[in-house]
């Protein structure tokens, strides 16, 4: 189970590079692409080996810590932290159900669950100082497969605005060096990905993830 379930070390985001969820150091975009197709079923321990399995007390914890949402039930197994540009993304035997995205600022990581089942998970990057990404929560308004932004002065691929005022997740060059005017930027693939998944009226919930809560969620149930 990863690190922060199991009662791995929770660091601050000046130390992300040691967190379980992301390094900072610069990498060339590796993606991992483990999509598959969606059928009707109903996951289970026995028969998902590639997922990790979050009990009501598990999942209370990591939502109260601002790591999952409510109603979280089991997550993509990780080998390894993910880099910028890489992603996980696996929906196959995921059964329908409701969309949620949770981008969390700090871990600098997006996690996308339906149903309560995680179906995918990136690096992001996010906005620099003084055009800082919003935080709350936030309904898709609007989806355009190709955005040109003047701020940007380039392409915005897959771009599912959350803000009136133009904050959107997108497709987006992905590094430790990179920041965004406010958006969520995403791997390409991974953007489209989720361009696919996600519907106008779906949740975004963007937060910051309490780092002392974090560390002893992790501390109880790795004892």
């Amino acid at each position: 189970m990863r690190g922060w379930i199991a009662g791995g070390a929770i660091v601050a985001a000046a130390s992300l590079s040691m967190a379980v969820f992301a390094l900072q150091s610069s990498a060339e975009p590796s993606a991992k692409n483990l999509s598959g197709t969606t059928i009707s079923a109903k996951l289970s321990p026995a028969l998902s080996p590639d997922r990790d399995f979050l009990t009501a007390a598990e999942a209370d914890a990591a939502n109260r810590a601002n790591l999952l949402p409510p109603g979280a039930k089991s997550l993509l197994k990780t080998d390894k932290p993910l880099k910028h540009g890489e992603y996980h993304w696996d929906d196959k035997n995921v059964p329908a159900g409701k969309i949620v995205i949770w981008v969390d600022l700090r871990r600098q990581m997006i996690s996308v669950l339906r149903g309560g089942h995680e179906i995918g998970t990136s690096v992001i990057v996010y906005g620099a100082d003084g055009m800082a990404s919003p935080l709350g929560r936030f309904p898709i308004i609007s989806k355009y497969r190709d955005y040109h932004s003047r701020a940007y002065d380039a392409p915005m691929p897959y771009s599912m605005f959350i803000t009136r005022d133009g904050v959107a997740l997108h497709g987006s060059p992905m590094s430790s060096r990179h920041a965004t005017h406010g958006c969520i930027g995403l791997p390409i693939e991974f953007a489209r990905l989720l361009f696919a998944t996600a519907k106008t009226g779906d949740e975004v919930d963007v937060v910051n993830s309490d780092p002392a809560a974090a560390r002893q969620f992790a501390a109880g149930v790795g004892s």
